[in-house]
């Protein structure tokens, strides 16, 4: 069949590349490098603890569990998590990134996470990582072009279990991307690749994995619209009065004056794709 013969590691590689070229805060890790972004990061991922609670649960560790974190973040779930089990080595390739989550270590008094400061794609499994893991997680942090080989390196690195978690539809932030993209920048916006691409590459690779859809509501609040448009005007590096005029406009239609703030409301379909190793 014609369906067998699709290369989909070629497909998420073009749509992640796509997504990534058109992406005007360039390489990810230059905006979370900067300190102040990764501290807001930590705060506002702070106000979605109960999802925070729902994928703990849902892991199969123990307390003498060793967990890998890939794209760890400040630490959303990586600090949480070490409080529950033996050994966590945490991956993070954004320097920002890396200090807010060694902070957040110190002040609480955590001593069995080990940080490594690389892309997921430059960690040598043999040599920077600690024996095999029981769990591999990558939440949210699968922005790697060759996803196969990612996968190929997880599978390695896990003794027991991986997780992934990932985007099924388009997402909040693409459609604002998709909205303004035209009258910004002149251009489409293409949004990257998502959960049925990924379920196809691990079905090619003879993995057959549980899948579970979940919904995600989050908010973001502003207190003035100066503020709104600060904030969004570092993620799509507006230059010019003409681009910050568009912004003004459409921030001016999608965002809800509630309690004196300004808010904006975001809804995603994601979904957990789990494995145990044979």
């Amino acid at each position: 069949m014609e369906y067998e013969k699709i290369d989909w590691n070629e497909i998420w590689k073009k749509l992640m590349i796509a997504q990534q070229k058109l992406d005007k805060i360039g390489d990810k890790n230059e905006y979370w490098n900067k300190k102040e972004n990764a501290e807001l990061f930590w705060k506002r991922s702070q106000e979605h603890s109960k999802k925070t609670c729902d994928i703990l649960m849902e892991l199969p560790f123990t307390s003498n569990s060793r967990i890998l974190d890939i794209g760890s973040g400040p630490g959303r779930l990586a600090i949480p998590l070490a409080k529950k089990v033996s050994h966590l080595t945490a991956v993070e390739p954004a320097k920002g990134m890396i200090e807010i989550l060694k902070e957040n270590i110190k002040k609480e008094s955590i001593d069995n996470i080990k940080c490594i400061n690389k892309r997921w794609e430059e960690v040598d499994v043999e040599n920077d990582l600690d024996a095999t893991y029981d769990i591999v997680i990558a939440s949210f942090s699968l922005g790697m072009p060759d996803i196969k080989e990612a996968i190929k390196k997880m599978e390695q690195a896990s003794s027991k279990y991986i997780y992934l978690y990932w985007f099924a539809g388009v997402t909040p932030w693409e459609k604002h991307s998709i909205a303004l993209w035209p009258s910004l920048y002149g251009t489409n916006y293409i949004a990257g690749p998502k959960c049925d691409v990924l379920y196809n590459v691990l079905y090619n690779m003879g993995i057959y994995p549980d899948m579970h859809v979940f919904s995600m509501e989050y908010t973001n609040n502003f207190v003035s619209i100066d503020e709104a448009i600060d904030f969004y005007k570092k993620r799509f590096i507006i230059q010019t009065n003409e681009q910050e005029r568009i912004l003004y406009k459409y921030l001016k239609n999608i965002l809800v004056q509630k309690n004196n703030q300004l808010v904006e409301y975001g809804h995603s379909k994601r979904v957990r794709i789990s494995w145990a190793k044979d």
